[in-house]
């Protein structure tokens, strides 16, 4: 069988008897370009659809999630351009963000200081371990951890072992950044 999600499975409760799990994460080498949709796979399905000529904007919207060492495209967010032939963000309200909002309510000023540098296009380098099973509860340091598993973060370059460069992968999260972080918690949205 398969498990998809985006943490791992704790290894406790009904799941006390799991074993022979095999994980492979956005940090792995292996199935890379099976956790979206590929730059072929849009153009096609574009061609398809007769709309090939928004392709550099359909990058700008829904591209730029980095899997080991491929790029893919949000899978939820194409189906739905392709079905609607609008620009905007498909993913809002698909998934409860209740851990994010709690850790939310209580970071720190430089937490907040990292978020804003994140929505102005700057990166941000993080210890992301990849082990992380959020059995803590999110403290703020999972937090980045959490974002990047969730689709809010990529990676934009490997310092090293367990260090990492990320930033907003699209536009289409940039507006849900705005949306669900700045004008909820900081009473601001004017990027």
């Amino acid at each position: 069988g398969i498990l998809t999600g985006i943490i791992r499975v704790i290894k406790a409760g009904i799941f006390s008897d799991l074993n022979n799990l095999r994980t492979y994460t956005i940090l792995s080498d292996v199935y890379t370009d099976s956790y979206g949709l590929t730059e072929e796979e849009v153009e096609k399905s574009l061609k398809d659809y007769g709309i090939e000529q928004e392709i550099s904007k359909v990058k700008d919207w829904y591209d730029g999630y980095k899997f080991g060492d491929s790029e893919v495209y949000n899978p939820w967010s194409i189906i739905n351009f392709l079905r609607f032939k609008e620009l905007r963000a498909y993913w809002v309200d698909t998934s409860g963000n209740d851990l994010i909002n709690d850790v939310l309510k209580k970071i720190t000023k430089d937490t907040v200081r990292a978020l804003e540098r994140l929505f102005n296009g700057e990166g941000l380098r993080q210890n992301i371990s990849g082990t992380s099973d959020l059995s803590k509860l999110l403290d703020e340091n999972e937090l980045w951890e959490l974002l990047l598993f969730s689709g809010y973060l990529t990676i934009e370059e490997k310092v090293d072992e367990d260090n990492y460069i990320l930033r907003l992968p699209n536009k289409e999260v940039r507006t849900l950044y705005r949306k669900t972080f700045f004008e909820k918690y900081f009473g601001r949205g004017n990027k």
